[in-house]
């Protein structure tokens, strides 16, 4: 088939809609279809045209203008382009979506999370997806969600008919697969990146400032968690008050370290991790992708994901698919991926959160053994070919 791929927004590589849209695009080409990526505008770096790129005006930059682009103006656009596509794949529906739909189109939805975590943006970005997003994207000719979670959430808060949403789990890349993304679209067909994914000005971003940090958490028995530092929304805070509570021979033999870039409110998390009494055994690497990603699961005893609300949760299910025990929220998707594997908790009660790493990072031998084998057993389940 003759596809069109929207990949807006690509946060700059950074995020797990990166991590979708890159490997639906892969998986579709490894299938055959011919596409046609709709991708950000082009930085002064990249080149002004690429070969299956299709780029947005260059003043579509910022997120608000990209969402009016993608809403208003792209329609017409497929309209007069109508006859050069058989189909239409929205890779970020939750995000970016059309009017109407002149072709037929496949919309994925990775998550409602405005609805769970008050103040996660602005006041006007809220209205735009709790409003106006629902309405249209529920146009599309058919969606998807990536866990039955997102599903009930469409259900409930958008009134989509049961019978018009397919669950497709995520699936997971093979070890090391990341670095071979082309992020600037001069190699394949991968995708350019952005600007929403950038770390904002005055944060530390990813990037060799942290690599002494990396290498001092270079620990097999770390207690890692690798998501954007991003507050409320990601609850690191949380995280690091519950670790604050271990006993320091606990904190000590298992060190906490966070991996990511700095994103809204990243700065609260910093503060928190400054104050705890454990402040010298927790550790921020940075954004980190390909080897260096690769080194830091290789250095991991434990996982924890203590989010407040995901979609899917990607590296919950990266972890368990490497055999390492984890402990996750019991709400949402996280719940529902990590059922009966993880060690679940109250992602807003630090007191239950402590609990379940204490339970964690303490679990006799042949019992972690155990919670390991079901984890690969649950992965399995998750495949790009499949989804």
């Amino acid at each position: 088939m003759r596809l069109l791929i929207s990949c807006i927004p690509f946060d700059g590589g950074r995020s797990g809609i990166s991590v979708y849209t890159r490997e639906v695009v892969r998986e579709l080409a490894a299938q055959g279809h011919s596409l046609t990526l709709l991708v950000e505008p082009a930085t002064p770096a990249e080149a002004p045209a690429t070969p299956g790129l299709l780029r947005a005006p260059r003043w579509t930059r910022r997120p608000a203008l990209s969402m009016l682009w993608h809403l208003l103006c792209l329609p017409f656009w497929l309209r007069r382009h109508r006859r050069d596509f058989d189909g239409f794949v929205i890779c970020a529906a939750n995000r970016r979506v059309c009017a109407w739909y002149p072709i037929p189109t496949t919309a994925t939805i990775h998550d409602l999370a405005n609805f769970h975590v008050p103040g996660k943006y602005s006041r006007s970005r809220m209205l735009y997806l709790a409003r106006v997003l629902p309405f249209f994207a529920k146009r599309a000719h058919h969606l998807v969600a990536i866990s039955e979670s997102t599903k009930s959430d469409m259900v409930r808060f958008w009134r989509v008919p049961p019978s018009r949403v397919t669950v497709l789990y995520d699936g997971i890349s093979p070890p090391g697969r990341e670095d071979q993304a082309a992020p600037s679209g001069r190699e394949d067909p991968a995708v350019p990146s952005g600007s929403e994914g950038q770390a904002a000005p005055g944060q530390r971003g990813p990037g060799a400032a942290e690599a002494p940090a990396t290498r001092r958490g270079a620990h097999r028995a770390a207690l890692r968690y690798i998501s954007r530092i991003e507050h409320p929304g990601k609850n690191h805070v949380r995280l690091i008050e519950a670790y604050g509570r271990l006993p320091p021979a606990l904190a000590a033999a298992h060190p906490l370290v966070l991996v990511g870039s700095d994103w809204k409110d990243a700065a609260a998390v910093h503060a928190a991790a400054a104050a705890s009494p454990h402040a010298a055994l927790i550790r921020f690497t940075g954004f980190a992708d390909g080897e260096a990603l690769e080194t830091l699961w290789r250095q991991t005893g434990f996982y924890v994901f203590p989010s407040l609300f995901e979609g899917f949760g990607l590296s919950l299910a990266e972890a368990m698919a490497r055999g390492i025990p984890c402990a996750c929220s019991e709400n949402g998707s996280l719940g529902e991926i990590g059922a009966g594997v993880a060690i679940t908790f109250d992602p807003a009660d630090t007191a239950s959160l402590a609990a379940a790493l204490t339970r964690l990072l303490s679990e006799p031998a042949e019992v972690r053994a155990a919670r390991a084998a079901r984890g690969r057993a649950r992965a399995a389940q998750c495949s790009w070919p499949a989804h």
